[in-house]
């Protein structure tokens, strides 16, 4: 392995029902480059989690959650 890289492990029991099924569904995919996929996603998703689209003279504000 690469000086620029380190592992982190992920468990899985295999006597929990929903462990079974997220093993089966990651069968047969990249495992490593898809957790990264959905880390990114999720940092992505936190960054525009609220934004204040409008705020109104009264004080009142629009505000949408995602994108």
């Amino acid at each position: 392995m690469s000086k620029n890289k380190f592992p982190k492990s992920v468990s899985f029991n295999v006597t929990n029902a929903e462990d079974v099924k997220i093993l089966k569904h990651v069968e047969d995919i990249n495992f490593s480059g898809y957790v990264k996929r959905l880390i990114l996603a999720d940092m992505q998703k936190q960054e525009q989690a609220l934004k204040i689209v409008k705020k109104s003279e009264g004080g009142g504000i629009k505000i949408v959650v995602g994108r």
